[in-house]
């Protein structure tokens, strides 16, 4: 008893606590199983370990993979087979090309939330695969349809084949080709496609012809560089000395008047490229300034326009000035003031707006001078000074980055040290594991103790009675000997009776005490229960009036943006 005392103090009553995702998340899985097809997972009596990873080793078959285990009629598997179960089963999704990660003790441990993706990938792989099987198949027996047997439209779609076939070949024979042209040596060599007399017609004779003035032309080419020649020799008594000396002195005179050309020609290109530019540039320039004058007239226009208002005005004031101040004529005066403090504005605008095209002309003025007196070697040079200045500006701008991000990395870093919401969820089913585990220890160690504390108390009324027994057996002798002492051990028997009597009404007592309070525990547990299931039923309506809530708010945006359109 001092045990149990003592059991009862240090081990508090520990309760297995049950998780409303993990069960959602088996309930989809199992049901995403029996929707691939996998309808084992309906048996009541099968447990969940059974069920996931039978399901999971289907799939994996139907995906053509191997595990080299059989699960479907072995159940109730020890610890032992299941850690190597679920080892081949981890091992053989990477070779599958599995997103997914995943590890033995997660399935052993039935880690619903981990298993589901896994399981949900598998499903939808092995029905693809099913499907380019049932593909395959079709195609197969339709090409051994079509070996073993023939459709009448097939047969007929042949044998008119064939009877077109037959009319081809008869219109081929009927209409052979002829040759239209021969081949015949030109006088500079080659070859002239010429055409026979009795198969020429225009056509072919207006090529024939075209041919022909080509050749003559390319004669009067060869006849042209023998009379170049010729210029070049200048006269026919010269000696080989002097022909060579003359053919040098023509050639270096003709390579030195071409470079001159060649260079004056540059030059001009060159003066002519920036004469052009220049032109666009006053023209762009010129086209500005008329499009400035024109602004210019129309504000004119307008500040006329606004002149004569105000012209208008005035007269209009010194007329009202005249009149009798009454309520109309107020109104009438507040209006008007407000016309003039509007006028005023417009003055100042005005003076604004001539102010900026001032400034405006002048900068156009500045640039048309700078463009005139410009050379393409100061915009060159322009054009480097702002390259270096535009370089600069970028390596400022690239250590600025480079801040930011040593400075976005060093936040990054405080921040991936605080555990997420994903790493706190893996923690939480780790200690619900972990306390689940030591509830389990709890309620064995307890089981023993409470077996022990029986078997103690039994042990100890056993020696009781042995001891009662054996006293009993050791005085009847001296007790039945004598009249008085016989009485005396009768009524020695009977106390003892009484005692024992006594004790037993004492733990019938405690016994009926322990089953009340047992009674009331179990109705306590049933209203926690009904409890929850109320709580259950009430968190699933208040999800179903949350969406439908969301869904009409939707619908009423989407209402609202349709009367605004």
């Amino acid at each position: 008893m001092a045990a149990k005392n003592i059991f009862s103090k240090v081990l508090p009553n520990v309760e297995k606590r049950e998780d409303e995702e993990q069960k959602r998340k088996e309930q989809e899985i199992i049901d995403t199983l029996v929707g691939a097809g996998y309808y084992r997972a309906h048996i009541q009596g099968l447990s969940s370990f059974d069920k996931i990873v039978g399901g999971m080793t289907w799939c994996i078959e139907a995906c053509d993979y191997d595990v080299n285990v059989d699960l479907l009629f072995h159940e109730n598997l020890t610890i032992g087979q299941k850690i190597a179960l679920t080892e081949k089963i981890v091992g053989v999704l990477p070779r599958m090309k599995c997103p997914y990660l995943i590890e033995p003790h997660q399935i052993q441990g039935l880690d619903f939330i981990n298993i589901f993706p896994v399981v949900q990938w598998l499903v939808k792989r092995s029905v693809e695969n099913r499907s380019k099987k049932a593909d395959t198949l079709r195609k197969l027996a339709a090409t051994q349809f079509q070996n073993h047997f023939t459709l009448d439209s097939d047969r007929e779609l042949r044998r008119l084949r064939v009877k077109q076939l037959a009319n081809l070949q008869a219109i081929e024979a009927k209409y052979p080709p002829k040759r239209l042209f021969k081949l015949r040596k030109a006088a500079g060599g080659g070859w002239i496609p010429v055409v026979p007399k009795d198969t020429a017609d225009p056509e072919t004779r207006a090529l024939e012809e075209g041919l022909e003035l080509e050749e003559e032309l390319r004669e009067e080419d060869d006849e042209a560089d023998v009379s170049t020649e010729r210029e070049h020799n200048i006269s026919g008594d010269l000696t080989e000395a002097d022909h060579s000396t003359l053919s040098k002195t023509y050639d270096d005179m003709k390579q030195k008047l071409s470079t001159d050309a060649l260079e004056e020609r540059n030059r001009i290109k060159a003066q002519l490229t920036l004469k052009l530019a220049l032109e666009k540039k006053l023209e762009q320039t010129l086209a500005e300034c008329e499009q400035l004058k024109t602004t210019v007239l129309e504000e004119e226009q307008q500040l006329k326009e606004a002149t004569d208002q105000k012209e208008s005005l005035e007269e209009e004031i010194r007329n009202l000035d005249n009149l009798e101040i009454t309520e109309a004529n107020q109104k009438i005066l507040d209006h008007v003031k407000e016309l003039v403090l509007k006028n005023e504005r417009m003055k100042k605008q005005e003076t604004q707006f001539k102010e900026n095209c001032k400034k405006e002309l002048a900068e156009l003025q500045q640039k048309i001078e700078k463009a005139e007196t410009s050379t393409p070697d100061e915009d060159m040079l322009e054009l480097q000074r702002q390259l270096d200045m535009e370089l600069e500006r970028l390596k400022s701008l690239r250590l600025q980055l480079a801040k930011k991000n040593r400075s976005y990395v060093a936040i990054k870093r405080q921040l991936d040290t605080i555990p997420d919401r994903t790493e706190l969820a893996q923690y939480q089913r780790r200690f619900l594991e972990l306390y689940n585990q030591v509830s389990a220890k709890h309620r064995e160690t307890k089981q023993f103790y409470t077996l022990y504390n029986t078997l103690d108390d039994t042990k100890l009324y056993l020696e009781k009675e042995m001891s009662l027994l054996n006293s009993i057996y050791d005085n009847y002798a001296n007790a039945m000997q004598t009249p008085h002492s016989r009485e005396q051990f009768v009524q020695q028997f009977e106390t003892i009776v009484e005692g024992i009597r006594a004790t037993k009404a004492k733990l019938k007592k405690k016994c009926d005490d322990e089953k009340a309070k047992r009674d009331g525990l179990n109705g306590q547990l049933l209203c926690l229960m009904e409890q929850q299931r109320k709580y259950a039923t009430t968190v699933k309506q208040l999800t179903m009036e949350c969406q439908r809530n969301e869904a009409l708010m939707q619908h009423l945006k989407a209402l609202k943006a349709t009367q605004q359109q």
